[in-house]
């Protein structure tokens, strides 16, 4: 069985409400999960955002340098002056109130310049931490010697003590053997993400109470209807056919409830059309037969129950005429041939026709025995029953009383023959 089947079968034994909350729940979770991405994403286009800015200032910075790098090959300046020079430029290159800043060291790491700590100028940074614990002059310089890199860390912004998160980027200008960096904090990036965060967290849960409240109104209407459409069909299967569903839409529930109302009626229609049968049989008209107009298999029930009706109508009708015919004592006709279960009533047509055959016969024979003057025939009791076997009795009978009468009779003519008067 497949995962579907199982998973139709589960839901199957569910009811509709809870079918419907379900539904609402996952979308409910569907659209909390997609506002968490979102601001998720949108925390990571930021940062995405910043990392390109920061490597663009570094290698706008690697341009100043090189500026200098040509004037001092050019002659114009001193090799030392030249440096000099542009570590004075970068120093100055600063922006959002000192927020943003360029620093240089070499790769010992010694401090080359920085322009909110000139207490480090000159000295080696290699122990300098970060108030979070990490090494990250000595980590510039590996990022820089890789090709350029992002460090992250906490640093505490100009003018200020505590200590924010920050993410730089180093770079190497390997003429001079300087490494290049500048940062951005990112707490900035980390409140906008928030506020988007919270943007999309009010969003989505206005999203979730609509969401709730169309569910609400459509599951309503839909389990309404069906309920409707489940006590009609649960009345009919009691008998009930007075049942309606109400008012029905155009939608498929609408539909279903309008077809649910057809069917009762059919259903009405047919069982009165037959209540109707009955009562005209069991009075005036034996003869009527329910319509067969009916759609479908309807009037395949209709005509089946006219035919059932007639050919037992027409049979017992066949049965009573000839029945009227032995009545009359005419016995040359049988009753007409009946398949299956029917048999039995010609079958019984035939014993009586037989029975009265038999009877006729008895008389017969009996008769043509008086008329000979033989009054010592009798006929056979044990072979009938009831009212013939009766009647083969008084016939017995009276042949007794003749032989006895005769007997009598005779004796008295030879009385007077001898004289005895």
């Amino acid at each position: 069985m497949s995962l579907r089947s199982l998973a139709s079968r589960a839901l199957s034994n569910l009811p509709m409400k809870r079918k419907f909350l379900m539904q609402t729940a996952f979308v409910a979770v569907g659209i909390v999960a997609l506002a968490v991405v979102a601001a998720r994403i949108q925390y990571l286009d930021l940062n995405s955002t910043r990392q390109a800015g920061l490597r663009a200032q570094v290698e706008m910075a690697m341009g100043v340098i090189e500026g200098y790098t040509a004037r001092a090959e050019s002659g114009e300046l001193e090799p030392e002056e030249a440096k000099a020079a542009a570590l004075k430029t970068l120093s100055m290159m600063q922006a959002s109130k000192g927020v943003d800043y360029f620093f240089v060291t070499d790769q010992t790491p010694t401090m080359l310049m920085h322009p909110t700590r000139p207490d480090l100028d000159g000295k080696p940074v290699s122990d300098v931490l970060s108030p979070d614990g990490k090494a990250i002059f000595p980590a510039f310089v590996a990022a820089a010697r890789g090709g350029g890199g992002f460090v992250d860390y906490s640093w505490a912004k100009a003018g200020e003590k505590d200590p924010v998160p920050k993410t730089s980027y180093a770079a190497l200008y390997a003429p001079w053997g300087w490494v290049v960096g500048t940062g951005v904090y990112v707490d900035d990036t980390q409140a906008q993400a928030l506020q988007f965060t919270a943007i999309m967290t009010v969003a989505g849960g206005l999203l979730v109470l609509l969401n709730l409240a169309i569910g609400w109104v459509i599951g309503g209407s839909v389990l309404d209807s069906i309920g409707r459409a489940l006590a009609a069909v649960k009345g009919v299967s009691r008998g009930d056919l007075g049942v309606r569903t109400g008012h029905h839409g155009r939608d498929e529930v609408g539909q279903m409830l309008k077809a649910t109302d057809e069917m009762v009626q059919m259903l009405e229609r047919f069982s009165h059309e037959t209540h109707e049968m009955i009562r005209l049989h069991a009075a005036e008209d034996i003869t009527h037969r329910m319509p067969e107009e009916f759609p479908g298999v309807y009037g395949e029930l209709a005509a089946g129950i006219n035919t059932m009706m007639f050919e037992h109508l027409d049979a017992i009708t066949d049965a009573i005429a000839v029945l009227r015919k032995y009545a009359h004592g005419d016995l040359s006709h049988d009753a007409r041939r009946l398949p299956g279960s029917r048999a039995f009533l010609h079958e019984a047509m035939d014993a009586a026709k037989a029975s009265l055959q038999s009877i006729n016969v008895e008389i017969k024979r009996l008769a043509q025995a008086a008329s000979a003057g033989d009054f010592s025939m009798r006929g056979d009791e044990s072979a009938y029953q009831y009212d013939f076997k009766v009647m083969v009795q008084g016939l017995n009978a009276m042949m007794d009383t003749s032989d006895r009468n005769l007997g009598q009779l005779s004796h008295l003519l030879r009385s007077i023959a001898d004289g005895d008067l």
